[in-house]
């Protein structure tokens, strides 16, 4: 998984995560379109430790946006 410096795939990549990995998330922000296996989701989270977004695609809950996390 490519935690990008924006939300979008088209930004620089920061970091590389193994899946499945544990990610701490401050917020989330509408960016980018991803569509990967059958699903699509334009909603990213902001991962501090790692210095950028991830989309939410790759997160493990059922809600594209993630419940309980504030918008960045």
């Amino acid at each position: 998984m490519s935690v990008r410096q924006q939300p979008s795939t088209d930004s620089a990549r920061v970091a590389r995560l193994p899946g499945p990995a544990s990610v701490r998330v401050a917020c989330q922000v509408r960016g980018g379109l991803v569509e990967y296996d059958g699903y699509s989701n334009d909603a990213w989270s902001y991962l501090p430790d790692h210095g950028g977004h991830l989309s939410n695609i790759f997160i493990d809950v059922t809600d594209a946006w993630l419940p309980g996390v504030p918008t960045c």
